[in-house]
């Protein structure tokens, strides 16, 4: 496994490269566009466009860290997870599972996976996870990882987001 690849047994996360776009704009669907407050469905550019700014920020080490995420029995991509630097010692975590794999697991598996590395090896103390009011999944997804609620503060979109923190200096 690449230094910058997870794994548990039934997963592994692993970094986007440029030949992930067309599976990864195929998982797009209209949950995803609303739950991210997406403008508009993503077109083909905005991906690869996507992909080569998570590809230099690993490069670069500057803030943002992202992996597709893949069952280890198969090669499709069946996500992504996220975790971007907020302030010193905070970060942020989000995911997305593709339609033809949501409610198995794979989230909060990629989430235990990225949280391990945001303590182990980014030295994190506070993740934050957003969510609209109304995303039940994502609510009890934060709350199984025993974030617990601190508020609302407002989307780019205009929205307002539910945040959760959890303490990663227990």
């Amino acid at each position: 496994m690449d230094a910058n690849e997870l794994g548990d047994g039934a997963i592994v996360l692993s970094p986007l490269v440029v030949d992930d776009a067309f599976e990864w704009l195929a998982g797009q669907d209209e949950e995803q566009i609303r739950w991210f407050e997406f403008p508009r469905p993503a077109e083909l550019t905005d991906v690869q466009r996507f992909i080569s700014e998570t590809m230099e920020s690993w490069n670069s080490l500057s803030g943002h860290w992202h992996w597709g995420i893949r069952r280890t029995d198969g090669p499709p991509l069946i996500g992504g997870v996220d975790l971007r630097l907020v302030a010193d010692g905070e970060f942020n975590l989000s995911y997305v599972i593709f339609p033809l794999f949501r409610n198995q697991g794979f989230a909060k598996r990629a989430s235990i996976l990225a949280l391990r590395y945001a303590h182990d090896i980014l030295m994190a103390r506070t993740v934050i996870i957003k969510m609209l009011p109304d995303n039940e999944y994502s609510t009890k997804l934060a709350e199984s990882l025993g974030a617990v609620y601190s508020g609302t503060e407002p989307s780019d979109a205009g929205s307002e987001f539910k945040v959760y923190k959890l303490d990663m200096t227990i």
